[in-house]
């Protein structure tokens, strides 16, 4: 009982443990990304599935270092995964636009943060259950 009240009078939140599962995910999506490469190098994938096999990738980055993040917080894992998802679109966003040149339009970036945020929000949740 003791933990949990100490876990409770905490900060509001974790800025290590969001910096961390925001390394996670970038790592998870470097290294799927390689792999991906890879796989669509040495078979005869389609290529025309690569846009629904990367978003499934970024998606699942996010889930993933949201699920560290909250895992290490040990609490608040809702608020932990959604500054992991804000953070990693903010990233994919800010290199999309300045290293590729890309221009998003303004409602696909919406959608993609909000599916986004449930899937941070999502494996911030699992990962406070994780921790315990």
């Amino acid at each position: 009982m003791a933990a949990m009240r100490e876990q409770k009078t905490g900060a509001f939140l974790s800025a290590n443990a969001v910096l961390k599962g925001l390394v996670a995910a970038l790592i998870i999506t470097v290294i799927g990304c390689a792999l991906m490469g890879t796989a669509y190098h040495l078979t005869s994938l389609s290529e025309a599935s690569l846009p629904r096999t990367s978003a499934s990738l970024f998606y699942f980055s996010i889930f993933a270092g949201s699920i560290v993040a909250a895992k290490e917080a040990a609490y608040k894992g809702f608020l932990h995964g959604v500054m992991v998802a804000l953070m990693f679109v903010l990233i994919s966003w800010l290199v999309a636009k300045f290293f590729m040149g890309l221009g998003v339009g303004f409602i696909y970036t919406i959608k993609k943060a909000l599916i986004s945020i449930v899937s941070g929000a999502i494996g911030g949740i699992l990962g406070v259950g994780l921790s315990r």
